[in-house]
């Protein structure tokens, strides 16, 4: 036993020796250490890394979950911020719809038609509704429920809802929509209004010309009534012609769309060029009896795809 005590203390007396060599002519210069000093030093700085890699750990776990809450509070903000927008739209297309539906609901075709726009917003037709009993209590829970207790899963789920309520509406109003865009369309374009106030002299279909006395089809209607009295559009629609053409004389031709134009001749005085648009009821012409004529009177054709049809089918019940 004191053989080996004597070895261990020679060994620990052992003495290690750094020794650094400069370049040049400067001294070498040794630095001895004891094991036992170095044994501590190792102790030391592993003892040292350990507590500061601890420490960095716990730094680093605290930044990560700062960083995790302020990822979580954006995305929060964002899917808050989609449910308000999606509710938004959804009682945008609530309240359109609620509109046509009113449009829709005027019982006739030419009530709707003729109705330039939807009822306004302070219309009489949207003070009605409001929130149920438990809508109010829906909003109570929302406001007493802390931020935390709603998930993402939830605000996901009802953002879906809202969407896929507000695709549903949005075609249903689409719908709706183009059918009264295009009623009005073929309204707007329909020439159902009489050219000017007059009696009618000669009809659409066969008769005996008035001045060259042969039998021929009759395009149109002759109106009758003082000079100068005002012609107007039969329709809304662009001047496709507006001068001198033979037997018409001066004649105004006017394109209405969906198929539909409209032809006013023997006219005294033009009111109106190529390429003007017109409004139903606008005064384009002043009556005459230019080119074949035996009098003053209107002569009024109506042209549906290209060819001539009766005028009067469209003022059976638009007198004027």
């Amino acid at each position: 036993m004191a053989r080996l005590w004597r070895r261990w203390r020679k060994e620990v007396s052992r003495r290690m020796t750094i020794m650094v060599i400069p370049h040049g002519i400067a001294r070498p210069r040794q630095i001895s250490f004891s094991l036992p000093f170095l044994a501590l030093l190792f102790i030391s700085w592993t003892a040292l890394t350990g507590w500061a890699g601890f420490l960095a750990s716990e730094r680093f776990d605290y930044w990560r979950a700062r960083v995790s809450s302020h990822y979580l509070k954006l995305k929060l903000a964002y899917m808050t911020q989609q449910l308000n927008e999606s509710r938004a739209m959804l009682d945008e297309v609530k309240s359109l719809e609620t509109e046509l539906r009113t449009l829709m609901g005027l019982g006739s075709r030419d009530a709707i038609i003729q109705t330039d726009s939807t009822p306004p917003r302070s219309s009489p037709y949207q003070a009605l509704g409001g929130p149920s009993t438990a809508d109010a209590r829906a909003l109570e829970q929302m406001l007493q429920a802390p931020r935390h207790e709603i998930s993402f899963e939830e605000i996901g789920r009802e953002v879906q809802a809202l969407r896929a309520e507000a695709e549903l509406r949005i075609a249903s109003v689409q719908r709706l929509s183009e059918k009264i865009s295009t009623e009005r369309q073929i309204y707007n374009a329909t020439p159902n209004l009489w050219p000017v106030a007059g009696y009618l002299t000669s009809h659409y279909g066969m008769r005996l010309h008035p001045i060259d006395g042969f039998r021929e089809s009759h395009q149109g209607l002759d109106i009758a009534g003082p000079a100068g009295s005002p012609i107007r559009s039969a329709a809304d629609g662009e001047v496709k012609l507006a001068g001198w053409a033979g037997g018409y004389g001066n004649v105004v031709v006017i394109d209405h769309g969906m198929g539909y134009s409209t032809r006013y001749g023997h006219n005294r005085l033009l009111l109106v060029k190529k390429g003007d648009a017109v409004k139903r009821g606008q005064t384009i012409a002043l009556m005459g009896q230019t080119g074949k004529a035996t009098g003053p009177h209107c002569h009024y054709e109506v042209w549906y795809n290209g060819r001539a049809v009766n005028p009067y089918r469209f003022l059976k019940k638009h007198t004027s």
